[in-house]
């Protein structure tokens, strides 16, 4: 998990290393994957996830911007690492809401309501989650990377696949119902919701997640 570092001493110039050309892994000390989560925590702890870039990362890491993508593939990728995460929500998301031929919104909705509770409902890809949220919720400095983080990979994912010119709006109305789901029964565990099956969180939940996707 992050932790604060009283200095991050990141500079935000260009001249930190650019992408190596080369296949295969980039040259660098064995140690440079842990470096650079090192790295990473302090940065997003510093500046945020919004600002936090790659760059940034590799700079203060000591290592070139292709080893990190080398290691991590992405910003959402090397910050899933330093949260433990085994599973990015743009994963589920950006499959659950890939539109089938046929496919009506009612019958999507259902397909990704059951998609996201099947999700949360393994301990071992939601428990680092709900870790990570339980952490955002007792610190401000980790709520704030969190909430970002939150905004651009998950609510950025489903405006996507959504579409249109309102899409933030139904994407954020998307984003309450499954806030709903996964404070009561996964962060709360009020006992009526816990007790829900899947089948039953699909009945009652999806046709509000529909109403935003027509």
């Amino acid at each position: 998990m992050l932790s604060h570092s009283s200095e991050c001493g990141v500079r935000m110039g260009d001249n930190a290393k650019v992408v190596n050309s080369r296949r295969g892994r980039p040259p660098g000390r064995s140690d440079a994957r842990e470096r650079v989560i090192e790295a990473a925590t302090t940065v997003f702890m510093e500046v945020g996830y919004a600002r936090a870039s790659l760059r940034m990362i590799a700079q203060l890491a000591g290592v070139s911007h292709s080893l990190v993508n080398y290691h991590f593939g992405s910003k959402q990728g090397l910050f899933g690492e330093v949260m433990s995460l085994t599973l990015m929500p743009s994963q589920v998301l950006g499959e659950a809401l890939r539109q089938r031929p046929g496919e009506t919104p009612a019958m999507l909705a259902r397909r990704f309501v059951g998609t996201v509770v099947t999700a949360w409902d393994d301990a071992h890809l939601s428990d680092p989650f709900v870790a990570m949220l339980r952490e955002a919720m007792a610190e401000e400095s980790m709520r704030s990377n969190v909430a970002e983080f939150m905004e651009r990979e998950v609510l950025a994912v489903v405006a996507t696949r959504i579409g249109g010119p309102d899409a933030t709006v139904r994407a954020a109305g998307v984003g309450m119902c499954i806030a709903g789901l996964v404070m009561g029964r996964y962060l709360l565990r009020v006992g009526p919701l816990v007790a829900l099956s899947k089948e039953e969180i699909v009945r009652v939940l999806a046709p509000m997640v529909a109403v935003h996707l027509c």
